[in-house]
């Protein structure tokens, strides 16, 4: 996505006669840690995919599983060692992780863009970058010994919001069968809009003005240090009538998302990867009227902020359990179409993160059964990463994790106690309810405010 491709959809990969060495990992995308002089290790041509496959193929094909990395869109690529594809392909698929085009390169989104456009958008440039990977997948999946009419995105964070906007967009019919979502869904990690076309434009139109461009041409001549430097690292996906024809909200409450089963979940301690959180109860009280406006006072009821510690401790509350709702709202859509929902909660503590408990990301070696790296893990851990890779390519197999070997997951169909799986010392279906019904329903309330927001 170089010179003139630079903020176009991804160009199919013009074939070749000779061996190709693939030994080594492709360059990372561009993100923090650029510099020109290390392009081997991170460069603008960086769209490359890893594929790992089990050895003991089978005749009919074996499932597979493309792997969609999180990092919020500005960071992140699918050579992380973490997510090392190997142990997960061993269990019984095929594994594929990819880069997509980052911060400024993936999202920049500008009139002159749209114009230029034949679908008259921009901006979702790292999406494209996934779809064009799911459609090379299908075509060569067979190749690797996979199953073409079997595949499985599976996302964690950003990755998860992406997974969650290509189950309700146009452009990915058909192209994939299930769908994982680790930690992240179509909001992101809370209730929230997504960006218009508009408002993006808006934004780049400041952002190109401020570098001093004024054609498209002077900015794809730039270099990708020029554009690095001078351009915000955001990344946000926008509404633009192409990728989504309108908010992700509206889509999945109108039911008009793809009919994929999905397999869903998060931690119980997902706020602290992201920092202390708000420190003082003044701050939490302005994040709560800001947020939910005539619902805050009842959002204080169930997160008070009597002192600067309550609200600390109440913001990382809400945060984790914001997030859990959100994956059980989705586990309900799919259970009103009668579609496969599998709804976890991962609370395992790793070894030596007691502060910080089961954080963010912090199930991403287990599900990638990352038991040679991790040589702090205890029995407890090695059996807790055999079992989630287990599930995760149960999964992507039959569409349900259960199998005979492997403790029995409920399907989700509501939110009476016993519809998710806890992931922790013990594997089990939930006795109590996290978040709590009170909390749920807060949450299905301000969810409900948000969308009224959002009607034309």
């Amino acid at each position: 996505p170089v010179g003139e491709n630079r903020w176009r959809e991804p160009q199919p990969v013009a074939s070749w006669s000779e061996v190709r060495d693939a030994t080594a990992y492709g360059p990372r995308c561009v993100q923090n840690g650029y510099a020109p002089e290390a392009e081997r290790d991170i460069s603008e041509d960086c769209l490359y995919l890893n594929v790992w496959a089990p050895v003991q193929m089978q005749p009919a094909g074996v499932p597979v599983i493309v792997w969609i990395h999180g990092g919020g869109f500005y960071t992140g690529s699918g050579s992380q060692p973490a997510t090392d594809g190997a142990n997960l392909a061993s269990k019984g698929a095929i594994v594929v992780s990819l880069n997509y085009r980052l911060g400024t390169f993936g999202f920049l989104a500008h009139p002159l863009l749209t114009a230029e456009s034949p679908h008259n958008s921009s901006g979702n440039y790292a999406l494209l970058d996934m779809i064009e990977v799911l459609e090379w997948v299908y075509d060569n999946a067979t190749a690797f010994g996979g199953d073409p009419v079997n595949i499985t995105i599976v996302g964690e964070s950003a990755g998860a919001q992406a997974v969650a906007t290509l189950i309700a967009s146009p452009l990915s019919r058909g192209l994939f069968h299930h769908a994982v979502l680790q930690s992240g869904g179509w909001m992101g990690l809370g209730i929230d809009k997504q960006a218009t076309l508009a408002e993006r434009e808006k934004l780049g139109t400041e952002q190109v003005t401020n570098f001093g461009a004024t054609t498209l041409a002077e900015l794809r001549n730039a270099s990708t240090q020029q554009i690095f430097e001078k351009f915000p690292n955001q990344g946000e996906i926008n509404v633009d009538g192409y990728l989504l024809p309108k908010d992700p909200s509206l889509i999945f409450t109108a039911n008009e998302h793809h009919p994929v089963d999905v397999l869903a979940g998060s931690n119980s301690n997902e706020a602290i990867f992201f920092g202390p959180g708000l420190q003082e109860a003044a701050a939490f009280k302005e994040y709560a009227n800001n947020k939910f406006g005539s619902l805050a006072e009842r959002f204080l009821a169930l997160y008070p902020a009597d002192t600067d510690q309550q609200a600390n401790a109440s913001y990382l509350k809400s945060f984790s359990d914001e997030l859990a709702w959100q994956m059980r709202r989705l586990g309900k859509y799919q259970a009103e179409r009668g579609l496969g929902a599998f709804i976890y909660f991962f609370n395992h503590v790793p070894p030596g993160q007691a502060a910080r408990g089961a954080t963010h990301v912090a199930e991403l070696a287990y599900v990638f059964n990352q038991h040679e790296q991790q040589t702090n893990w205890t029995e407890t851990d090695r059996k807790l990463g055999d079992t989630l890779a287990s599930y995760w390519v149960t999964f992507a197999t039959r569409t349900n994790p259960n199998k005979e070997d492997l403790p029995p997951w409920p399907p989700y169909r509501g939110n009476d106690v016993g519809n998710v799986q806890v992931l922790g010392d013990e594997i089990t279906a939930e006795t109590t309810l996290v978040p709590s019904a009170e909390a749920l329903e807060f949450f299905d309330a301000a969810f409900e405010r948000h969308l009224r927001t959002l009607q034309p």
